[in-house]
């Protein structure tokens, strides 16, 4: 059976080059409101005839909106084919109940970007704002497309040149032409392009990009409220989009829009005056403001404000009297903090959209091009340089240009304009150098947008001095601070707590700080380019080394006081912190160092203990323990002794229990020295842990003996000694008492709401039903607080839980519940660190499942690279980790020939860790899925 036309769809999507037709019926509205069943059934049978003509020729409709079509077409001939046989077929209709219906359509040709089926792009924008301007029953067609169709065109069809319009994007102005047909109307009032309709509007030298979803909010607020104020930092794009909102509303203003530049004025009297001026109106004697009032009166019209900050009172006093006096005029102002007058509505501008941060999946140029920040980059990129190319290769480099610009239009142009000289990855190494970068504006600019620099002195030098101390005070932040942060830093003899509070709220609403809530509280920010302005300042004004002392001790404070209300618990509020406060905590740390303030970087490292290996940080945790340790004095005794328990901490995390041991000794001697025991009763529980695993029984029973026989314990004291009695008890082989201190301890826990104590219990109860034989219980365990896990920031305690579940599948032979849960151990170590000293225990787990399966010389080649890896990282197995050891070589001893076995192992134990992993993640043969909890 044949198709028919409207069942016709082409073989694949134009891409590439794509001629666009875009329609919609004139005046819809009002006859939907007038008779609604007549325009239903007129509407049905416009919508057959349009979809037939556009299959017919070839077509491809992406999206209908109401009654607009949208179609993508390969040839531009078929594109004009299409809409005049869609025009001459909806003439022959009869729609005489509906008052006629009356379609116009517009013709574009040029690139654009196709994604699942839609398209994105200048050339889909132009093509609407062209369609915009026609009238019901025309066609139209761009410069661009004529000359391609003029040899083309439809027998009898002929174009007319309407010479050059002003579309509503501002940029370029288009060549239009009409098409002549038999069958079509002919002759229609002026097109409604710029050029015809009243309005001062400026031209645009570059097109208006990626900020759709914005427009159409700040169009609604209009039609709803006398007065819309956009409100966002320099440079955001308040005035690129207040004057691309008043193109797109000029057909419903009447008497026009009308922009008013406020920015060249040095005084608030000027401003009655530039209004007439732009409008036309001239004044005589007497009031400015009133007779401009008076004369405005009858007047229906959107007036777009520029630039109000510096002028805000005056600005604020002109506004309101233009609204209370003239009930039809509507106001759209752009400024950095609002007008603050009745019957406003602030609508805060924000930054440019960014591409999300890459985690698997690395950033492409396709996928690049639909965050509105790169593709603005893109555009002003290949304006300034027509070889300037977005690939794969430096997709992920614009997007890192853009992020630390904040997705700012203004910093992104002046930086894409320097693409005739950098390479993106120049450019973005230079980026601390911004201030020298980001020059080179527009010269038809004002002076302030032509350099980034110039852009936030402007800000800056409205600023009275004490907000101007605050402003460069609170530059020290790294992240973003709370209110409390910026009271404790920034505050001093010169402004106390009040005044920054106060002095806060006023630059948050002058734009120059962003407030952000944060669950039921504020968190705050500068945009990165005003952080590294307001440090500058900082520095120029003697004031570097005493903030940053402060910000330290502020930092040593937050982390103190949450570790102080629960020893037993690693507070949930505590990994929150140390995520809004990584960054700021390294620069504190970094800066601490190099000023030779080792007292209070420790203090910060002490209270900070286990937080970096629970969200994957252990490598960078050590680093900076080793670095502190060795700057501080003999003297400092009890800090020696917290650093060096942080430091078996990571080492017994790692595996590495003899090192964990050797520091835990280093602490006690330490903490015999302070004198403080609570710090000693840690270290010597913390002690016996490791001795228990070392096989040094005797020595673990002493340390925790000496413990218990201390004055005074509190309660978490006598927690962490019953752990370390359960575990030398496991150790001894009374894996019962064990078992049931770990239970106890667990459900003490859950009752206190202390969820990592818990878990802990919990995967060390799980261990030791392994050990008794008891592993389906420790599979039941363990998979009771995977969900949570998984949820969770702890890295660490997800790939422990995987890991053991892998372990203990393997056995009980079930080899694909144990390579599913291998493999998910593997990706989460390996996605932070391919080469962490874990990784080699999970893919020894997997090696076993592949031998149980049959696939021996595979195994064999993960177990060469995993006992290799483990030794070079001094990991020491547990229980479970040497139960599949020795299993796992027993299977391939008794399975290969020695010769075979020991080449697949020296060809593993070869392999890079990149390539091991890849190994171990490969599919084998056989398909394997993630089993269910029991």
């Amino acid at each position: 059976m044949s198709a028919t036309p409207q069942e016709r769809l082409p073989e694949s999507i134009p891409t590439g080059t794509v001629t666009f037709v875009f329609t919609d019926i004139e005046g819809s509205t009002g006859r939907w409101d007038r008779n609604r069943a007549a325009m239903q059934a007129a509407v049905r049978r416009h919508d057959e005839l349009m979809r037939a003509a556009i299959v017919e020729h070839g077509g491809y409709v992406f999206k209908t909106i109401g009654d607009a079509f949208c179609a993508a077409f390969r040839r531009p001939e078929d594109a004009v084919a299409a809409a005049l046989a869609a025009q001459v077929a909806l003439a022959k209709e009869d729609f005489d109940d509906i008052g006629g219906l009356h379609v116009r359509a517009a013709i574009h040709i040029g690139t654009a970007d196709e994604r699942g089926g839609d398209y994105f792009g200048p050339a889909v924008n132009r093509v609407a704002r062209l369609l915009a301007i026609a009238y019901g029953g025309q066609v139209l067609l761009s410069g661009a497309t004529a000359d391609l169709v003029q040899g083309d065109l439809p027998p009898q069809a002929s174009l007319r040149d309407l010479g050059e319009h002003q579309l509503k994007d501002l940029a370029r102005p288009e060549y239009v032409y009409q098409l002549l047909a038999p069958g079509l109307r002919a002759e229609f009032p002026a097109l409604r392009s710029l050029d015809t309709l009243p309005n001062n509007l400026p031209r645009q030298m570059t097109s208006f990009v990626g900020r759709e979803k914005e427009v159409a909010e700040i169009t609604a607020l209009i039609e709803a409220n006398p007065l819309v104020t956009l409100v966002g930092s320099g440079g955001v794009g308040k005035t690129r989009t207040s004057l691309q909102v008043g193109a797109n509303l000029i057909d419903g203003s009447g008497d026009g829009v009308w922009f008013i530049e406020l920015a060249p004025l040095t005084s608030g009297e000027y401003i009655p005056t530039t209004i007439a001026a732009a409008l036309g109106i001239t004044l005589g004697e007497g009031d400015p403001l009133a007779l401009l009032v008076a004369a405005m009166k009858a007047k229906r019209a959107l007036l777009i404000f520029d630039n109000c900050e510096h002028l805000v009172d005056a600005a604020a006093r002109a506004i309101s009297a233009i609204l209370r006096g003239c009930p039809h005029i509507k106001i759209l102002a752009s400024t950095r903090q609002a007008l603050g007058i009745a019957g406003e509505e602030t609508y805060r501008m924000p930054s440019l959209g960014l591409p999300l941060p890459e985690d698997a999946v690395p950033l492409t140029a396709i996928g690049a091009r639909t965050a509105p920040a790169i593709a603005l980059f893109l555009e002003r990129a290949v304006s300034v340089d027509k070889r300037f190319e977005l690939t794969d290769e430096n997709a992920p480099i614009v997007a890192d240009i853009c992020r630390r610009l904040d997705g700012i239009p203004l910093a992104i142009e002046l930086a894409a304009s320097r693409v005739q000289i950098l390479s993106p990855r120049q450019l973005r190494d230079r980026l601390d150098e911004r201030f020298r970068v980001l020059t080179g504006g527009s010269r038809d600019v004002l002076p302030r947008q032509q350099t980034l620099r110039a852009l936030i002195d402007w800000s800056h030098d409205l600023l009275d001095e004490r907000e101007r101390t605050l402003f460069r005070r609170l530059g020290i932040f790294v992240n973003g601070f709370t209110i409390e942060g910026a009271t404790a830093v920034a505050s001093g003899d010169d402004l106390d707590e009040l005044d920054v509070f106060d002095l806060l709220a006023s630059l948050v609403s002058k734009s120059l700080v962003i407030a952000e809530p944060i669950g039921d509280s504020l968190r705050y920010r500068f945009l990165e380019s005003t952080r590294a302005y307001a440090l500058e300042k900082l520095s120029h004004a003697g004031e570097r080394d005493l903030l940053a002392a402060r910000h330290l001790r502020f930092l040593v404070a937050q982390f103190s006081s949450l570790r102080a209300k629960s020893e037993s618990e690693l507070p949930k509020e505590l990994n929150l912190l140390f995520s809004a406060e990584l960054e700021d905590s390294r620069v504190a740390l970094d800066g601490a160092l190099s000023r030779s303030d080792i007292i209070d970087g420790s203090e910060l490292l002490a209270a900070m203990r286990g937080i970096w290996e629970s969200i994957g940080l252990e490598a960078e945790g050590i680093a900076r323990n080793e670095a502190y340790l060795a700057a501080l004095s003999p003297s400092e005794t009890r800090l020696l002794a917290m650093l060096s328990l942080n430091l078996a901490f990571f080492w017994s995390n790692s595996a590495k229990m003899a090192l964990a041991f050797e520091m835990a000794t280093d602490a006690v001697h330490h903490a015999r020295a302070c004198g403080e025991q609570p710090v000693l009763a840690r270290a010597l529980v913390s002690r016996s842990r490791y001795a228990s695993f070392l096989g040094r029984l005797d020595d673990a029973d002493a340390d925790l003996s000496e413990v218990e026989a201390m004055p005074q314990l509190h309660e978490n004291q006598r927690l962490r000694i019953l752990a370390g009695r359960a575990y030398l008890g496991a150790a001894r082989g009374d894996l019962n008492a064990a078992s049931k201190t770990y239970d106890d301890l667990r459900k003490h826990y859950r009752s206190r709401g202390h969820a990592t104590a818990e878990s802990n219990s919990a995967t060390n109860l799980a261990e030791t039903e392994h050990k008794r034989g008891h592993t389906q219980r420790a599979i039941a365990l363990t998979h009771e607080y995977l969900p949570a896990a998984r949820c969770g920031a702890d890295r660490n305690l997800l790939w422990m839980l995987t890991t053991n579940l892998a372990g203990y599948y393997t056995s009980v032979d079930d080899t694909t519940s144990a390579i599913a849960f291998a493999r998910e151990a593997i990706a989460s170590l390996a996605a932070r660190d391919v080469d962490h000293p874990f990784v080699g225990a999970s893919i020894e787990h997997l090696a076993l499942a592949s031998a149980l399966q049959g696939d021996l010389s595979r195994a064999a080649m993960l177990e060469g690279f995993a006992n290799s890896a483990l030794e070079r990282n001094g990991v020491e197995r547990g229980f479970t980790e040497t139960t599949t050891y020795d299993r796992l070589n027993a299977l391939l001893s008794d399975g290969l020939a020695a010769e075979e076995l020991a080449r697949h192992a020296t060809e593993g134990a070869a392999l890079t860790p990149e390539a091991a992993v890849a190994l171990a993640l490969e599919n084998p043969s056989r398909s394997v899925a993630d089993p269910p909890a029991p």
